[in-house]
């Protein structure tokens, strides 16, 4: 099972405007990340919410937003820049850091004989 376009336009709203192929080029990218431990519904979840973060992140290309490297805040008028380190902080709708949260439990899933322990407490399917 995969994710469908239908999942991701539910998941991600503001994504839902984009052509269909954008999305199912997006879909097709993310299938490569579907955290293997999970259970097939979370697994298109998963898919789908890659797919939404690889397209908010094409958006926000789209429309020529440049930050200087290592601007974290920037002000217009009276010009004003906060400078750090912003690695990893270009998520603008958290479809990413959802993501990351479902293949994190297969960090924390163990496999036992023919159980899984952990996020799928004992015969939770692949």
């Amino acid at each position: 099972m995969a994710a469908t376009v239908e999942l991701l336009d539910f998941l991600a709203p503001g994504v839902a405007a984009r052509p269909v192929d954008d999305k199912e080029q997006a879909l097709a990218v993310a299938k490569g990340h579907r955290p293997g431990c999970l259970l097939p519904a979370e697994q298109d979840e998963a898919q789908a919410l890659y797919a939404a973060w690889l397209l908010a992140m094409r958006m926000q290309q789209e429309v020529a937003i440049v930050v200087p490297a290592g601007v974290t805040m920037e002000k217009e008028g009276d010009l004003q820049r906060t400078f750090g380190n912003s690695a990893g902080t270009i998520d603008p709708m958290g479809f990413r850091a959802r993501y990351d949260l479902l293949n994190d439990k297969c960090s924390r899933t163990v496999r036992v004989g023919g159980l899984m322990r952990g996020s799928k407490c004992f015969g939770g399917e692949d």
